[in-house]
């Protein structure tokens, strides 16, 4: 039998190639959205079936988009934050009820450490977000001010 005397301190060249194979991706899609989009436009043909190269946006209003943008941040806030703050919950439950409280060898390994800190700015975020969504009319009212008619 012959020992493995191999080490590798944390450095694992699996994912350093699939990083590296993906930074490369991302950059040759980059380059060609950058400075070939006419070779995407003609292999696509996005050019065919269009009538004037102008788009009409009279329909678009500045409260309507307002209210667009309100409810996606709104969204994104619930939808970004809510697996940590139950993955939070989740550990703070398994602290509790559990003999041995957090196993800080389990802990370090999965990366599931229980920090208030983020616990309590996932939650805030999760409210804000559901209160942002509820709200996202008043929220438009306030920032944007009705045009006054004067004549």
């Amino acid at each position: 039998m012959i020992p493995n005397l191999s080490y590798s301190g944390g450095f694992y060249s699996i994912s350093l190639k699939v990083s590296l194979i993906f930074i490369l991706v991302t950059g040759l899609i980059a380059y060609f959205l950058l400075f070939h989009t006419d070779r995407i436009i003609k292999f696509l043909r996005l050019d065919r079936g269009f009538d004037s190269d102008n788009i009409d946006i009279g329909s678009l209003k500045n409260d309507g988009l307002f209210k667009f943008a309100l409810i996606f941040i709104g969204l994104l806030l619930v939808v970004d934050n809510i697996p940590q703050f139950l993955n939070f919950c989740y550990l703070a439950f398994k602290k509790q009820v559990s003999s041995t409280g957090l196993d800080e060898v389990d802990g370090f390994m999965l990366e599931q450490q229980l920090d208030y800190n983020w616990w309590i700015v996932s939650a805030l975020n999760v409210l804000m977000g559901i209160i942002i969504l509820t709200n996202y009319r008043r929220i438009a009212n306030l920032f944007l001010k009705k045009e006054k008619n004067v004549g």
